[in-house]
């Protein structure tokens, strides 16, 4: 405590909750003291970053490359785990995109993934339909929704827009370049088993007057 206490004098920052409380370094390691000097958090991270700049009440904290949340309390509310930890609601109100052994995913507002970090790739709500996210792994495509659900299975080589064809369907190819068509509810409405689909278009008919 002593060693630690030492370092407060020479507090990197501070922020209010209740009392003043001071990020510390011993040894390049980081934690945070409150004024009386006892250790809220202990000197171990390699990073400790002020509170509330990603989430209310959590500092973001780094241990060997890897980041996780304490809240101010000292308690850890997300284990250092992942690679990167992103701004919340950059993508979805409550959510924060995390990276786990090169793979995307999410944390909700309490912690909890809500999204397994699996994905290669990550789109945006409403790209494709409002409420799905178009999600990429090994080259397939699928879409999950807002509540975390894969709702349109990770199993598509090609997601084409919706409507662009008929109206509330999107054309999907499959690994055997087979094609077929799902709709808004993540359902094949046509079996993803064709080399070519070709759209009937409705053509006016002219009619001439010869005199």
């Amino acid at each position: 405590m002593k060693v630690i206490y030492t370092y407060a004098a020479l507090a990197l920052c501070s922020f209010s909750f209740a009392q003043q409380l001071f990020i510390v370094n011993s040894d390049n390691k980081f934690g945070v003291v409150n004024e009386n000097g006892v250790e809220i958090i202990p000197a171990k991270y390699t990073s400790v970053d002020e509170f509330d700049m990603i989430h209310p009440n959590w500092s973001k904290v780094g241990l060997d490359n890897l980041y996780g949340f304490v809240d101010k309390t000292g308690k850890i509310i997300v284990e250092p785990k992942y690679q990167e930890i992103n701004a919340y609601n950059t993508f979805h109100e409550g959510w924060a995109l995390v990276k786990k052994d090169g793979k995307y995913g999410f944390i909700d507002n309490s912690g909890k993934e809500i999204v397994p970090p699996v994905y290669d790739k990550v789109g945006a709500f409403g790209d494709y339909v409002k409420d799905w996210m178009l999600v990429e792994v090994n080259g397939l495509k699928g879409f999950v929704d807002k509540d975390g659900n894969v709702i349109v299975p990770i199993k598509y080589t090609q997601v084409d827009k919706f409507d662009n064809i008929r109206k509330n369907w999107s054309l999907v190819k499959d690994s055997k370049d087979k094609l077929g068509f799902i709709d808004k509810t993540g359902k094949e409405v046509i079996p993803v088993v064709y080399d070519n689909i070709e759209a009937f278009v409705k053509k006016q008919t002219v009619i001439a007057n010869v005199e």
